[in-house]
């Protein structure tokens, strides 16, 4: 005979298993983790920014190609005075000219040393000399009237300045062949020690030896130039600008003048800027050309520089725009133009071995695989010794190396051969190994544990219902109050209790009575003890009959007076007492 256990201690033991099995299972997602399995999270402050994106991505590899291109000329402004004293008189007087310095931005599209920019950025327009000379030489202009010719009253720059540009003032403009120089930007040489751009090493500018093919400013406004001794060099591929739709997103990368925040300091003038800008609108100039009108942060000193798109392909370069109080809108030469002209000059962009081990590196950079800070490191370490004056990897270089440091890589195991030895694996992979079965034997222990409790509590809470008394199969049952300890699931096996509890809810009795012991009744149904109603006085109690009324058992159970065994216990059924009169 079983003991009875309260139905809340036999419920709490599986909770506590669950319990363990949840602790157990957190500590082997931990060792997963420590392992190397674990999705990689970028920590803030990683060299060049949220890599995962690919927008981001893509502008960090197209960086280093992104270069400054400074255009310089002498000018010499004649001024055509009406003066009987004075007739033409050349300004600057005691110089060959003013120097006029412009800056502008361009970038690497092959392999060979080619650079597309705009082309007012290398051929500055006529109109826009004019304009900036006659301002600079108005001070020196209104000296000459006031102390020479004896102005009076006085002039005053601004209004010489004035007269010249209306024309009251009339002159003539003469200007040197410019001469431009790209200088590679702090992306690809790192912070520089100099403090001066004119004493930047000569290795990291080139001058432009020649101008391979132009369309002017007044046309399509794209240039592509040539630089000696800077080949294979960070570059970046032209795109489709007719796949730039309406309200898309592009990235600027140039040098605004207007960042020139501390003077000439070489660093401040090399570092490059990036800027968003929205794609507004698409139009076509007098000439035809198309251009793609944004809006943003675009300003002069961008002229010349990339618009990339999602992939970091260039669809436009920055050609022109207009500023008012209200905001600014540029235009871009479309990418099309450009292709014309590569087209024409039948030039390669395919990557060179430097933008493809670059690219590699990166991408491994920005990986999440087991093992790519390993991978990456030694990439760059690859390219920083083959390419010297490339220090713009040294941050992301160091970067991989510390990450790889704590990076646990599994070691695959080589095939043996007559020269190697069979490789065993890391601890750190055995550990994995291990942590990934001990893992799957507790997710399939919790499961069949839930299972377990579910199907037992869920026979617990089956209701059991009373029987129709024989004399009135029609009457419904009358409402009981459960007494005494309740039913412990323990006691029988699983499959008695679910055939008692059918039994119960009126499934037919067994055909099969033919092992009846003579003189017990049959078998009893499963039914939770229900109070007895108690009979009146003076009246005679025959033996029970009534197979749904229950009475106590010599074993502690209550059963069915027609029942052979306990349904409990399975003790025997008692002698049926004789009847006997209940006293007034």
């Amino acid at each position: 005979m079983y003991k009875n256990r309260s139905e809340y201690t036999s419920g709490k033991l599986p909770y506590q298993l669950l319990t363990a099995l949840v602790i157990v299972g957190i500590v082997c997602l931990t060792l997963l983790g420590l392992a190397g399995y674990s999705p990689v999270a970028y920590a803030d402050g990683i060299p060049g920014g949220n890599v995962s994106d690919p927008v981001v991505r893509a502008v960090d590899i197209a960086k280093p190609a992104v270069v400054r291109i400074i255009t310089t000329l002498n000018a010499q402004l004649i001024v055509h005075f009406t003066s009987p004293t004075a007739k033409d008189v050349t300004f600057p007087q005691n110089s060959n000219g003013y120097p006029i310095a412009l800056s502008g931005s361009g970038t690497f599209i092959t392999a060979t040393g080619e650079i597309l920019t705009a082309d007012h950025v290398v051929n500055p327009p006529r109109q826009d000399l004019d304009q900036f000379l006659q301002q600079q030489a108005a001070q020196d202009v209104a000296n000459y009237m006031n102390q020479v010719l004896k102005a009076n009253p006085p002039v005053s720059a601004d209004q010489v300045a004035s007269e010249l540009a209306n024309g009251q003032l009339s002159s003539t403009s003469q200007y040197s062949t410019p001469q431009s120089q790209a200088y590679l930007s702090t992306a690809y040489t790192g912070p520089l020690s100099v403090t001066n751009i004119q004493n930047v090493p000569s290795n990291l500018f080139a001058p432009v030896d020649r101008i391979e093919k132009q369309s002017s400013f007044s046309d399509e406004d794209v240039a592509i130039i040539h630089v000696s001794n800077m080949n294979d060099m960070a570059m970046v591929q032209l795109g489709d600008s007719s796949s730039v739709q309406q309200q898309d997103t592009l990235t600027i990368i140039g040098f605004p003048g207007n960042g020139d925040i501390a003077g000439d300091t070489a660093t401040d003038l090399l570092t490059l800027s990036v800027n968003p800008v929205f794609v507004s609108s698409f139009k076509t100039t007098n000439t035809g050309a198309p251009v793609i009108q944004v809006a943003g942060n675009v300003e002069h000193g961008d002229s010349g520089g990339p618009a990339l798109d999602n992939h970091g392909t260039i669809v436009g370069i920055v050609s022109f725009g207009a500023a008012s109080g209200q905001g600014s809108t540029s235009f871009l030469q479309a990418s099309s133009s450009a292709a014309a002209l590569v087209q024409s000059l039948g030039l390669n962009t395919a990557p060179g071995p430097f933008q493809k081990a670059w690219n590699q590196a990166f991408l491994d950079y920005s990986s999440n695989t087991p093992g790519h800070w390993h991978k990456a490191q030694s990439e760059f370490e690859q390219i920083a010794a083959k390419y010297p004056l490339f220090k713009g990897v040294q941050p992301y270089l160091d970067y991989a190396t510390s990450q790889a440091k704590i990076e646990k890589v599994p070691q695959t195991q080589g095939t043996p051969n007559a020269q190697s030895s069979t490789q065993t694996a890391s601890p750190g992979s055995s550990i994995s190994w291990i942590a990934i079965a001990i893992g799957a034997l507790l997710l399939a222990g919790l499961l069949l544990f839930g299972v377990i409790v579910f199907r037992r509590r869920r026979v617990k809470k089956i209701p059991a219902t009373t029987s129709v008394p024989a004399s009135n199969a029609s009457a419904k049952a009358a409402p009981f109050v459960t007494q005494g300890s309740p039913m412990n699931p323990a006691q029988s096996s699983y499959g008695r209790q679910v055939n008692d509890a059918f039994t119960a809810f009126g499934a037919p009795p067994s055909a099969n009575n033919q092992s009846q012991k003579p003189g017990q009744p049959p078998p009893q149904p499963f039914a939770p003890p229900y109070p007895q109603a108690r009979p009146s006085k003076s009246t005679t109690m025959p033996p029970s009959t009534n197979t749904s009324t229950l009475v106590p058992w010599p074993c502690g159970h209550m059963n069915r007076p027609v029942a052979r065994y306990c349904s409990i216990c399975g003790e025997p059924a008692p002698p049926s007492p004789p009847a006997r009169k209940f006293e007034q």
